[in-house]
């Protein structure tokens, strides 16, 4: 079978090619089109068939990974969204939970709310704390409320009231009477979207849920008629924000696991590369052109976080634990009125682009100063596919950068790649003291465009055991698309100590769950022997506010011992907080069902280094590759051509089709069998 992967990044599309029957292996980099559009992807899709001698027909499955929904939601340019709430619960959304985002500042403006106040609807019904009825929903209401919401003219609808998750009933009669009244309009339901405890997390996560919806059916909408339109009759599966992916039938229904797809990739292909490689710890650092993403990986597994905050509005979906910030090559350099120089968190972005892509751009950005200091060239860029212009770099860095500080633009240049550095320095020093990580010890894998030209430099200020640079770094997040399976995962609330719950009940909440995850595996057409179910659990102590996802394994289950499932969560909360108190009671909050179904993904690996002779430098060029040094010929080395075991001495460059990797001085790297290049100090 031929399996196609496509990840749209803010500056370039990745697409990795695999065909199972040959072996053979094709990535491509394509610009990014217009942004919220799948139109941008069609020439990539045809070249890379092209190129492997295929037509579009022949692809078995395609798997795409992409950023309509974060970007709808960044940009506030989601859909005009309704939500209809209990009576005297209107400003939910806007009070939140009091938190002020910066404690100590004087004046400050909280983060808007996605659906704005006039557009809330309360509704008078009321189900209290155990499920109750306390005020029956009147069939005169629900034709008030449906005739307010009609004369909204929504694009979609949240529904969220108060304690709905414990009795959806009122939720489900609205729901219905919406539907028939606004057809075509997607409605969308908290006690299915996210049932669960807290008023605010909830309505805020199905609103989000509303506000992105539209947006992504758009996409995913014209995403099939296009594929349609070049004969693709494979199947479809897109990137969810937890690393598994979903059937277009599955995002539909909840686009809000949508909501991060395209920082998922990189962290999945990760997790597969450090299994294949031996590597339990690692550090992931994803550099793009718009942004950087940063992950941990911890005895083999990525995290994953039950909710984020993003741009102060709550999520509570799964997710991948990553971190981005704003930090790529396209980010622009500038100098404060006090003379510092700054980098971010503007970028030039794929339009008009840094100042060497000769297309408009005239401020300066990380990849100009990359290319002042020669660590890229114009016949290395993207296979020269793409032109760029090293006196328009030198221009830019000169004119907004070195003059004003009074500098060479060589300094110029370094100064801003070491700002840049920093910054991404300072992010994996916060993620990793954040869960209570040593980095020292840590790989870093770097991958991006833009992962392997800085992470010997960012390996080396951490004190990171070593740097591993994939086969094809360019395309590593695209990668990751073939690595995910389906995924699904239910939750209910179950709240209840883990010394007093009752055994049969924990079974009947589970076995429901089960139940219809098995349901969504059929409805994906995934067979019963390819599917499995993994039972989770959030605990805490009795008085915590915060939870722990843990797994209850089948025998405890089955056979219920509580001194052992409250063991796991005491293990848990040493592992991730340093500390545990065994004589704490722990109580249980919620209960979820997570469900895999196992796609025909081809096992593509890292790729293999061939065996052969050591490859001699293609070239020397003339780079600067320390602070205050003068630049000095390099040796340039093909990545393709290095062989098994063979060892580069920096300072060096390996250059490739898709990333350009830079060795510093007083580093040794090492090209694996396995594919992948390794880059230590060396240790006489």
């Amino acid at each position: 079978m031929i399996t196609l992967a496509a990840d749209v990044g803010g500056t370039f599309t990745d697409l990795v090619l695999v065909d199972a029957r040959t072996g053979l292996i094709l990535v491509d980099k394509v610009p990014t089109g217009k942004r919220g559009s799948a139109e941008g992807i069609v020439p990539g899709i045809r070249r890379i068939a092209e190129r492997a001698g295929c037509r579009v027909s022949d692809i078995g499955l395609f798997v795409h990974g992409f950023t309509v929904a974060t970007n709808a939601f960044l940009m506030r340019a989601g859909a005009r969204a309704v939500l209809v709430t209990t009576e005297g619960f209107g400003d939910v959304l806007d009070i939140g939970s009091q938190m002020r985002p910066k404690t100590y500042a004087l004046i400050q403006q909280k983060p808007k709310p996605v659906i704005p106040r006039e557009l809330v609807f309360e509704v008078r019904e009321r189900t209290d704390a155990f499920g109750g009825i306390v005020e029956r929903l009147m069939h005169e209401e629900v034709k008030r409320v449906v005739a307010g919401v009609t004369e909204a003219k929504p694009e979609a609808v949240a529904i969220s009231l108060v304690f709905s998750f414990l009795n959806p009933a009122h939720e489900a009669i609205l729901a219905e009477a919406l539907r028939a009244a606004l057809p075509g309009v997607p409605v969308y339901c908290a006690h299915e979207v996210n049932p669960q405890l807290e008023e605010w997390p909830r309505a805020s996560t199905t609103a989000m849920a509303a506000y992105v919806g539209p947006v992504v059916t758009r996409y995913v909408d014209q995403l099939e008629g296009l594929l349609a339109g070049m004969g693709f009759h494979g199947a479809l599966q897109l990137m969810r924000s937890d690393g598994g992916v979903a059937t277009t039938r599955a995002t539909r229904e909840n686009p809000a696991h949508m909501l991060t797809s395209g920082l998922a990739g990189g962290v999945t292909a990760a997790v597969d590369l450090c299994r294949r490689i031996g590597v339990a710890d690692a550090i992931t650092l994803d550099v793009g052109g718009t942004s950087a993403d940063l992950a941990a990986i911890t005895g083999g597994v990525s995290r994953t976080r039950m909710s984020r905050v993003i741009d102060g509005q709550p999520v509570r979906l799964p997710t991948i634990d990553v971190e981005t910030i704003s930090n790529g090559g396209g980010s622009i350099a500038w100098v404060d009125q006090g003379g510092a120089l700054k980098v971010g968190p503007l970028s030039a972005g794929a339009v008009p682009g840094p100042a060497c892509y000769g297309q408009g751009g005239m401020k300066p950005t990380v990849t100009d100063a990359a290319v002042v200091l020669g660590w890229l060239a114009p016949e290395d860029y993207l296979g020269g596919e793409v032109t760029i212009s090293p006196e328009l770099a030198h221009e830019a860095v000169m004119r907004d950068i070195a003059e004003p500080l009074g500098i060479s633009a060589e300094a110029a240049a370094f100064g801003i790649i070491r700002v840049a550095n920093a910054m991404l320095v300072q992010s994996i020093r916060a993620l990793c003291v954040e869960r209570g990580i040593d980095v020292r010890p840590f790989s870093l894998v770097a991958f991006g465009g833009a992962g392997p030209l800085y992470g010997g430099m960012i390996a080396r200020d951490l004190g990171m055991r070593e740097v591993v640079v994939p086969r094809h770094p360019g395309v590593f997040a695209a990668e990751g698309l073939l690595a995910a399976d389906i995924r699904h995962m239910a939750q209910a609330p179950f709240r209840a100590p883990v010394a007093k719950l009752s055994p049969s009940r924990l079974q009947a909440v589970l076995q429901n769950l089960k139940d219809a995850m098995t349901q969504e595996l059929e409805a994906d057409g995934v067979p019963p022997a390819r599917r499995s179910f993994r039972m989770l659990g959030d605990f805490r102590y009795i008085g915590q506010f915060h939870e722990i996802l843990c797994e209850i394994p089948d025998k405890l289950r089955l056979g219920y011992d509580a001194h052992e499932v409250a063991a796991i969560f005491h293990a848990q909360h040493a592992a991730q907080y340093g500390h545990a108190d065994h004589k704490a009671a722990v109580e249980i909050v919620n209960l979820r069902v997570e469900a895999t179904g196992k796609l025909d993904t081809p096992d593509h690996g890292a790729g293999a280094m061939p065996a052969s002779r050591l490859a001699e430098p293609v070239r020397k060029r003339k780079a600067v590759m320390a602070q205050d040094a003068a630049a000095a010929l390099v040796p340039i080395y093909e990545r393709s051509a290095l062989g098994a075991g063979q060892i580069v001495q920096g300072p060096a460059i390996l250059v490739q089709r898709d990333s350009t990797t830079v060795i510093f001085e007083g580093q040794v790297a090492e090209a694996s069998a396995s594919g992948v290049v390794r880059i230590r100090e060396f240790r006489p």
